[in-house]
């Protein structure tokens, strides 16, 4: 757990009321009582592990703000997300049925989501942070981040007018998300008048970068839509741009935040974007506040406080809300979850749902610079 390692090094020296568990020193102890217990599947290891300390941190400063505003403790249950599907769901169905955590709350990609929702149906509220592919009505799952078309729609428009291009190649994983955005940009790209050349999904962990860039140069591709995850991600930047043709393609990743960015080696063509729910530069009042706060109690040398983990403290906060509602008894989680927003009375960004949109952000050196109002 390399990713676990490197938020242990951090200065955590502020004494916290919230403790982090691991499974299974909760199946040999059990829950304390009197606490909220929280699985938090975060990725530590895998293409995703780059993102799981700040992850951590927001999980634990969001615990924190639960405890000081209604006295009732959690403590975060912390699974390795970034494992196999199939593993992380064993685990976590084991957790679920011996009753030991009150809810999840997920930051991690859609594979393991689908695997953890076949075992966990509605028996106990499943928060589910990152932007996400529809998924059928009948789910359990709570979803606080945006669909394809709300990430892509407006991103994708700002780039057309302003780079007068014309054809794409659409390179993502292969697994369920990059499926249903390539399948979403593929509709709104044809509604807006542009031809994709290029349509390759690629297996987690086995991007050919000098295949791929050959092949959408050969298909005249003049825009690249990318979601690739994590190191994946990362790698084909760098690759790219060792090999001189970052700036032949304009580039719009769906994946991409500040730390895989300073990972990547930053870009200074203007010509790389990316399309998330959040960047660390946002101006607006309460992300501001919840950057402060952030910096306040981690320290300016933390990791980066990127989208993926603020979304996460997001869904602690909700399901801290679920759970205090009552209501978890007499309806499905998803349906308690639209009761509870409308009150928000832990301050939560509560139930996103479909109407969250995404910021399109520039890559400048190793900044991503919000671009004015044009994906809010």
């Amino acid at each position: 757990m390399i990713a676990l390692q490197a938020w242990m090094r951090q200065d955590l020296s502020v004494t916290s009321a919230v403790s982090l568990v691991l499974p299974g020193t909760l199946i040999l102890r059990g829950p304390p009582s009197g606490t909220l217990s929280i699985g938090l599947l975060v990725p530590l290891s895998g293409v995703m592990g780059i993102a799981g300390p700040s992850i951590l941190n927001f999980a634990l400063l969001a615990a924190e703000h639960v405890a000081e505003r209604v006295g009732k403790v959690p403590e975060l249950v912390v699974i390795d997300a970034g494992r196999g599907p199939d593993e992380v769901a064993a685990l976590v169905g084991q957790l679920v049925s011996a009753g030991l955590v009150h809810g999840l709350v997920g930051a991690h990609t859609s594979d393991v989501r689908a695997a953890v929702a076949r075992v966990v149906a509605d028996r106990v509220p499943y928060v589910f942070t990152p932007p996400r592919e529809r998924d059928s009505m009948r789910s359990g799952t709570i979803f606080t981040g945006s669909d394809p078309r709300m990430q892509l729609q407006r991103p994708l428009e700002w780039i057309i007018a302003h780079h007068r291009v014309r054809r794409w190649a659409l390179i993502g994983n292969e697994y369920v998300w990059p499926r249903q955005v390539h399948r979403v940009a593929s509709k709104v790209l044809r509604d807006l008048g542009q031809s994709v050349v290029m349509d390759r999904l690629v297996p987690l962990g086995s991007v050919d970068t000098e295949r791929l860039l050959d092949e959408a140069g050969k298909s005249r591709a003049e825009a690249i839509l990318l979601s690739l995850v994590g190191r994946d991600g990362i790698n084909f930047h760098r690759q790219a741009t060792e090999a001189g043709t970052g700036q032949r393609f304009i580039r719009l990743y769906t994946t991409f935040d500040e730390n895989c960015l300073l990972a990547a080696g930053g870009d200074e063509t203007g010509l790389l974007y990316s399309a998330m729910p959040s960047f660390i530069g946002q101006q607006d009042e309460r992300h501001e506040r919840l950057m402060e706060l952030y910096r306040d109690r981690f320290g300016v040398s933390a990791p980066l406080p990127a989208s993926y983990a603020e979304g996460c403290y997001d869904g602690i906060m909700l399901l801290a809300e679920l759970q205090l509602s009552g209501l978890l008894g007499s309806m499905p989680p998803p349906v308690a979850a639209r009761r509870v927003a409308a009150a928000g009375s832990l301050g939560g960004a509560a139930y996103a749902g479909s109407a969250v949109r995404s910021q399109l952000a520039v890559a400048e050196g190793h900044e991503l610079l919000v671009i004015g109002n044009s994906a809010a």
